[in-house]
């Protein structure tokens, strides 16, 4: 029963710790709006841009502004004149100079009609950037749980086990260490089939990476740390052996650091699968990555740079990471904080008792 006061406790204090964090709660706060735009989109598709998928649907979309121009051969005033190739690129094939033609004008900038303007290729840029988010989340979700499990249980077995099963373990996240899992994920995205490389396979590939080398290593430090306390030396004279021992007093006092480091892994599978798409490593065209390799690659279609398209990628890619990594280093702070607290507590509580 004391026990799990104890326990309720320091969860208690370790929560209060992080709603205190300014940071802490500014990066749950930017998850939580990045998590709206997964059912904020799908929503506006059956609602408010019903029967507009010709115009708002983020792959096929298509609402590119157009006005009159005169052909010339060199361009003084654009508000006004078109050059002859870009002329027959976006109007008339047949057009001379001298001529008056109607041309598209892409990418278009923010609008009411487009809150962040258009692309390269005439597409609502806010829609394909609320469409990024769902593949966003499946890659950082993915990351998480594997990079969680595996870092868990192989730091709880190494310190559990000792011996051969801590020695091999060892071994396999020194193996791990030498391959840098964003680069490596680049790297193997660049050599494998994009119908491999879905977001969910690029966030358990980068998950095993992850959480056999840093995370793993980490979290065995503290587990090493954590067996020699007097409490686990009381559970295994009570009898407590093996992974019973391991779930029931080791992982829950493994938890908040885990929880941390799992957080920072999310930030470089996030950033990562976004190198992979901006590099073309991907086929998944509603990624933030991709949204960038997009206002890269394609500006010398138009001879502009769509700027919207670029920044409203490169932001959102930023804004998420650091969302996470703003809630992992809450996390952090508020595993020792709270457990500083309560050992601050324990020590008054035994001063006043002992009356000094």
């Amino acid at each position: 029963m004391r026990l799990e006061r104890y326990r309720r406790r320091r969860t208690l204090g370790a929560w209060r710790a992080f709603f205190q964090n300014p940071l802490a709660v500014l990066g749950l706060v930017i998850i939580v709006l990045f998590a709206s735009m997964v059912i904020i989109h799908p929503l506006l598709m059956a609602t408010l841009w019903a029967g507009e998928g010709d115009i708002y649907d983020p792959l096929t979309g298509y609402d590119a502004p157009v006005a009159e121009r005169v052909v010339v051969a060199t361009v003084s005033d654009p508000s006004t004149e078109v050059a002859l190739v870009e002329a027959r690129l976006k109007g008339d094939i047949s057009a001379n100079v001298g001529d008056r033609v109607v041309v598209t004008l892409q990418p278009a900038p923010p609008s009411g009609t487009h809150w962040l303007g258009t692309d390269t290729f005439g597409r609502d840029v806010f829609s394909m950037m609320l469409a990024g988010a769902w593949p966003t989340f499946i890659v950082g979700i993915g990351a998480a749980l594997v990079s969680a499990t595996l870092g868990t249980l192989m730091a709880v077995a190494s310190a559990v086990f000792r011996g051969g099963t801590d020695r091999l373990l060892s071994k396999i996240s020194d193996v791990l260490l030498l391959f840098p899992a964003p680069l490596a994920m680049i790297v193997l995205a660049g050599g494998t089939t994009t119908e491999f490389l879905t977001p969910l396979n690029f966030g358990v590939v980068y998950g095993v990476l992850a959480g056999g080398s840093t995370v793993a290593i980490v979290l065995r430090s503290h587990a090493l740390t954590t067996v020699e306390r007097p409490f686990i030396d009381a559970a295994r004279v009570s009898g407590a052996r093996g992974w019973y021992l391991a779930w029931r007093h080791l992982v829950p006092h493994m938890i908040p650091l885990a929880a941390a480091t799992v957080l920072t892994s999310v930030v470089g599978a996030v950033v990562a699968h976004g190198f992979a798409s901006w590099l073309a490593y991907s086929d998944e065209l509603t990624n933030w990555g991709a949204l960038m390799f997009i206002a890269v690659s394609f500006s010398s279609l138009q001879g502009l740079f769509p700027w919207n398209v670029f920044i409203a990628g490169a932001t959102a890619l930023s804004l998420f990471s650091a969302g996470f990594y703003l809630v992992s280093l809450g996390l952090k702070d508020a595993a020792f904080r709270g457990s500083d607290r309560h050992r601050s507590r324990r020590s008054r509580a035994a001063r006043s008792h002992s009356g000094i």
